[in-house]
């Protein structure tokens, strides 16, 4: 009997132990902003106006079957649904601007697109070549169907990207793109099989058919909608939408720096979908003014810099958004600063705090001092492998902003004076 009380009364406490736990654990919140990316390189110092020329490859397009060659097909060329004029509007055309018409368009990087074919040191040629087009099939068999041999049909080609001097026409950078995207196929044609008795029956098939069913017209979607994204992720600051990590305490416990923690999520989280506008607490802003300063967190307003209206609103969001993370960063601050990390339930709020102040300084392009924060979370052991899926996130942005400078983290001199608007947010 002795025994079984005993039984009982560690049951109890394995239950009220676990239900503590449970009361005074984190819980992981994403949530999507808007954000400034650095692009892979930068357009070097004294180019300030630009043409672009488009090559489409002369060579035929060739079919391969399980990787052995099964034959060719006419070159891709422009038509009535794949027109060159729409591909150059897709690299330089902007929200605000309908046609191709007049000079100095503001679009990569707000430089100035001409259509004259100038040639001066202050210009250069963006040449874009679409080649190596080829469609590809791989052939699968099933032993369990009845038409045990099907296939999976692909499309790859190489986009080349290089920027010339007008001048001397040496190739100042140039960057390939490698694609390869498997196709949808739906089966609206005559004939149509999605599988076979024998291996040759299929490669008899997708000999006579792997273009058929709007292959063409999927590689030439796939042409037009990204020519202008590569570009971007190479040489452009993009702003679009990515996810952060930030976190909650459990609400089942009353602590009221719990209850606070959690309100001011809730405020982000509603703010982050349109919901709601977050109160600023200016007096603890006022008050912060050195952990402002030393945080890069000083709002510089630089609007009048930025000329194209997507790019002025795009940075009227960020000053806005700087301002909400800054009262925000400021509160996770104060309550970190009222935990005890020898208190379980304490240690997994002061965890939040940490990570949600690394986030929001990783969401503000500053990852020296989110990556500080991210080393507070780390020493209180807690959740490790969240914290390091933030870290690499973090890093993996600090690298691409880490082109623009030097070793001792200076702007690089050869850098394009377009982009200080961008570092220096």
């Amino acid at each position: 009997m002795k025994r079984k009380i005993t039984i009982l009364l560690v049951s109890l406490f394995f239950v009220s132990f676990n239900m503590k736990m449970a009361a005074q654990s984190y819980k992981s919140q994403v949530l999507s902003f808007y954000n400034y990316a650095f692009p892979e390189n930068y357009i070097p110092a004294g180019y300030y106006s630009y043409g672009v020329k488009l090559h489409l490859s002369p060579d035929l397009i060739t079919v391969f079957i399980d990787g052995e060659k099964k034959g060719t097909r006419p070159p891709l060329s422009y038509n009535e649904f794949f027109k060159e004029k729409d591909l150059l509007r897709s690299i330089i055309g902007t929200d605000t601007e309908p046609d191709l018409k007049g000079h100095h368009i503001p679009t990569i990087m707000e430089l100035g697109y001409t259509q004259r074919d100038a040639e001066s040191k202050d210009h250069f040629i963006l040449d874009v070549s679409i080649k190596n087009i080829a469609y590809t099939a791989n052939i699968k068999e099933t032993t369990t169907n009845e038409l045990p041999f099907s296939y999976e049909i692909f499309y790859r080609y190489d986009a080349v990207y290089k920027i010339i001097n007008s001048l001397s026409k040496e190739v100042v950078m140039e960057k390939s793109f490698n694609v390869k995207e498997q196709t949808n196929v739906s089966g609206s044609f005559e004939g149509f099989k999605v599988a076979g008795k024998t291996r040759g029956e299929m490669v008899n098939y997708l000999t006579a058919n792997i273009d058929r069913d709007l292959l063409y017209n999927q590689l030439v979607k796939n042409i037009q909608q990204n020519t202008r994204v590569r570009l971007v992720s190479w040489v452009d600051i993009e702003y679009y939408q990515d996810s952060y990590y930030f976190s909650r305490i459990s609400k089942e416990d009353k602590n009221p720096i719990f209850l606070k923690l959690n309100q001011d999520v809730d405020v982000l989280e509603q703010w982050s979908k349109g919901k709601a506008e977050p109160i600023l607490d200016d007096a603890l802003i006022a008050s912060n003014g050195e952990f402002i300063e030393k945080n890069s967190l000083v709002i510089k307003d630089e609007s009048k810099r930025f000329q194209d209206e997507t790019r002025l609103k795009n940075y009227e969001n960020f000053l806005n958004k700087k301002k909400v993370f800054t009262d925000f960063i400021l509160k996770m601050n104060q309550y970190s600063k009222e935990l005890d990390e020898k208190d379980k339930g304490q240690k997994a709020a002061l965890w939040a705090c940490y990570i949600n102040i690394a986030s929001s300084f990783e969401l503000l392009n500053n990852p020296k001092s989110s990556l500080e924060y991210i080393q507070k979370a780390y020493a209180l052991k807690y959740q490790e492998g969240k914290v390091r899926s933030i870290e690499e996130g973090v890093k993996a942005r600090e690298a691409k902003r880490n082109a623009f400078f030097d070793a001792a983290g200076e702007i690089k001199k050869d850098v394009n004076s377009q982009y200080f608007k961008y570092l220096t947010l």
